[in-house]
């Protein structure tokens, strides 16, 4: 599971960047955030496959609970 929230942090923090980035306070190059928006997009790629690979699926089906919390309670 470490490395799933390493993923997810990692992206999440650099698109919190690239959100800093694109402000009009700040002014840089147009290149330069579509090579960050364009590390962005590879990063959530790679963030999607480790949560696909690494990640524990759910012992219910979507029959049985619609949310992982929420029981949906006996069939009729």
């Amino acid at each position: 599971m470490k490395k799933i929230g390493f993923a997810v942090s990692s992206v999440s923090g650099a698109f919190l960047v690239f959100v800093v980035l694109c402000s009009p306070i700040v002014t840089v190059p147009l290149s330069i955030l579509m090579l960050f928006l364009l590390v962005l997009q590879a990063g959530l790629i790679w963030m999607v496959i480790t949560i696909l690979k690494n990640g524990k699926p759910s012992d219910y089906t979507f029959d049985n609970r619609f949310y992982e919390d929420r029981d949906l309670g006996p069939h009729s």
